[in-house]
């Protein structure tokens, strides 16, 4: 049985997979060829899917939350994702954002550009918001319990209907959208992207939102209509749009979104390995789940192709 792994794996932690008695083949993905890719029966990371056609590849594990590149896979290749790794590090994230909008700091580090001594006012608790996290993943669930612990109100909407949970208000399903937008403060979306979120949030949909409340994307930028979270931002109908991730990356130098006033973009950075925990948490996915394959064991993280996730 052989191995091929394109995530870097730590020179300090190869010798656990080595231990399993499967050939491992440790490469860089940039340069690996399809050659690379025969007689190998496990991919450990996101290969090109060129590669991996035609090839005998059985089972493909992620290093990635996310999974819809790699729906038409074929049928006979499992997919299992990195579901799980990277949620204290991503819902860390949003928390930052929520405080720098709602404290004022983005605001406040541009006076100090201006060195000027400016009191720019009020600002309101964790516990006076209300927030709204679409997406009850592994992420949306951990930034809404972050919340809650800071006194904040959350609600959750989600595919399908679960248990409310004791950090949430209430819990809503995607038909319920538009009639829960417009009283909340925070907009948190980690949504994967799927038919049913591409583009959720197009003008009228962002119009909806209560006026000077933030919007949060950590999910796939596909959820907001670029052209009209400009057009929104620039009408100052929100407060702040906080975006890890948007509708083309890398954004291109020329596109507006960069120069809208109280949008913040960072480049894809809360999760991924940023983080040590985040590859530390990886690398153990990867682990447990080759001893469940080694083992004829369930696997972990199985990604329905047809839902994407």
């Amino acid at each position: 049985m052989k191995a091929l792994f394109l995530t870097p794996i730590e020179e300090n932690k190869k010798q656990q997979f080595l231990d399993t008695g499967i050939e491992c083949i440790f490469k860089e993905k940039k340069s690996v060829t399809k050659e690379d890719f025969k007689d190998i029966d496990i991919v450990f990371g996101n290969p090109d899917l060129d590669m991996i056609k035609n090839t005998s590849v059985q089972w493909i594990q992620l290093d990635s939350a996310g999974a819809n590149a790699y729906c038409s896979i074929s049928d006979s290749i499992v997919l299992t994702n990195a579901k799980g790794a990277y949620n204290e590090a991503i819902s860390e994230h949003m928390l930052a954002c929520t405080l720098a909008v709602y404290k004022n700091l983005f605001t406040y580090e541009k006076v100090a550009q201006k060195h000027e001594w400016t009191n720019l006012g009020s600002v309101p608790t964790i516990s006076q918001l209300k927030v709204l996290s679409i997406g009850m993943g592994n992420i949306g669930s951990a930034y809404a319990k972050l919340m809650h612990t800071l006194g904040a109100r959350v609600y959750g909407l989600t595919r399908t209907k679960h248990d409310l949970p004791d950090y949430l208000e209430d819990i809503y399903t995607f038909d319920k959208i538009d009639d829960v937008l417009a009283d909340k403060d925070v907009i948190a979306l980690s949504l994967p992207e799927t038919e049913q979120t591409k583009h959720l949030f197009n003008y009228e949909r962002l119009h909806q939102i209560k006026q000077g409340a933030m919007i949060i994307n950590v999910g796939r930028g596909s959820a907001i209509v670029t052209k009209d979270l400009v057009r929104i931002m620039k009408e100052k109908h929100l407060r702040a749009a906080c975006l890890d991730v948007t509708e083309y990356e890398p954004l291109p130098k020329n596109m507006d979104l960069w120069n809208v006033e109280n949008v913040y973009i960072t480049p894809h950075i809360s999760g991924r390995f940023n983080a040590q925990a985040n590859y530390d948490n990886v690398i153990h996915i990867f682990h447990k789940n080759l001893l469940h394959f080694i083992n004829k064991e369930p696997l972990e993280n199985i990604v329905d192709k047809t839902q994407g996730y």
